[in-house]
């Protein structure tokens, strides 16, 4: 199989960061078809996302750092084959909800190194000129697993067992080991700018926490949406398939917001403020609670509430070229306290009270986060005009 060298870093951060979020994307929708073996609830089911994000948050920063001193190649490797260790394991060794939870932190961790080394390798350049699609092609990975994740539910998961699920997601390692095997061309090992405007901090930690709360209310699509739909009046398969409607839904957004930034030049949050506040009306309809609701619900939270990432990576790192690997990871850390807060809250609601009391109250996070975004877009422009 020949690959272009220029495509190389494009295709590899695309396969890392899919195979580096299904641990996490598969439990949740294998969630209904393992509880009777493993012996977890709502509540459980959010400890284990939780544990994913937190060891991303931790692991962020540190993943920022290596990949942008040892370049993003490096980061890819470590987060591949941090992410098998974690998909092997679930598929062989786990038996107990800790064992579970061990091995979502190391899926985590993996997750990290591949999500800030694809971030670097594509805003680079690596021979590719439209960055807004190449972003959203990366950010696409997300989608695309949480459609891998529900189609495995019928085709796998029913028929063969949970299990079989988290060894199929391994048929995507030798391909990321061709792309990873040699040091990518050139253009790909660029890191920094140093003679770009130095990093504004303090409007970085603004922006880690939207993007927390953005990231957060998204977290629980993947990890509870099929339970959610059974609960909803969804048969187990037809659960599956409405996680893959909005996988699909997720991933055409994500491709039409990339080659919106690219018609416009430029990367900013405005985009990714209006996306939230469409997301928001998604997941107030999630909690309407019948099919037709749920359905519609699930194409405005996936499209809208779960199509901005690409966008908003590429701001990060289009507006911070001095240190886009240690803007990425303090913006994956914000990221990561929502991952880690809320899938935990959003169980613990359905656990106590309900499913609608736990999507209104993720609406209420989303707005939130998209009031903040449109504030910082506010501050931005008034502090260019002042200039």
């Amino acid at each position: 199989m020949r690959v272009a060298p220029s495509t190389k870093p494009l295709l590899a951060a695309v396969l890392s960061s899919t195979l580096s979020i299904l641990p996490v994307q598969l439990l949740g929708a294998s969630a209904v078809l393992a509880r009777d073996e493993l012996h977890f609830n709502p509540a459980d089911l959010g400890v284990a996302v939780a544990s994913f994000f937190a060891a991303y948050g931790v692991s962020a920063w540190t993943a920022g750092h290596l990949s942008q001193t040892r370049g993003p190649r490096v980061g890819l490797i470590i987060g591949t084959a941090l992410s098998c260790v974690a998909l092997l394991g679930i598929a062989t060794i786990v038996h107990d909800w800790s064992t579970m939870i061990a091995l979502m932190m190391i899926g985590g961790v993996g997750n990290a190194f591949s999500a800030v080394g694809g971030n670097l390798a594509l805003g680079s350049g690596g021979g590719f000129s439209r960055q807004g699609l190449a972003f959203a092609m990366k950010q696409s990975a997300v989608p695309l697993s949480g459609l891998l994740s529900g189609a495995a539910v019928p085709i796998i998961g029913v028929t063969l067992g949970w299990r079989w699920s988290f060894v199929a997601a391994l048929l995507l390692a030798p391909a990321l080991y061709f792309l990873l095997s040699k040091e990518f061309v050139e253009g790909a090992s660029l890191r920094t700018d140093r003679t770009a405007p130095a990093t504004d901090w303090a409007m970085m930690v603004p922006v880690a926490l939207a993007y927390g709360g953005a990231a957060g209310s998204a977290s629980v699509l993947g990890a509870f949406l099929v339970d959610a739909a059974v609960k909803s009046g969804f048969s187990i398969a037809a659960a599956g398939s409405i996680l893959v409607m909005g996988s699909v839904t997720s991933l055409a957004a994500r491709m039409g917001v990339g080659m919106l930034v690219d018609r416009r030049g430029r990367a900013d949050f405005m985009i990714v403020a209006v996306m939230l506040f469409i997301g928001t009306a998604g997941y107030l309809a999630l909690a309407q609670g019948s099919v037709v609701w749920f359905a519609i619900g699930t194409v405005l939270a996936f499209g809208a509430g779960w199509g901005w990432n690409g966008a908003a990576n590429h701001a990060i790192v289009s507006m911070n070229k001095r240190n886009p690997g240690t803007a990425s990871g303090l913006a994956m850390m914000g990221m990561a306290l929502g991952g880690v807060v809320w899938p935990m809250a959003f169980g613990l609601i359905v656990t106590h009270v309900n499913f609608r009391t736990a999507w209104i109250a993720t609406a209420g996070l989303s707005l939130t986060s998209a009031i903040l975004l449109a504030l910082i877009v506010q501050k931005i422009k008034v502090r260019a005009a002042n200039a």
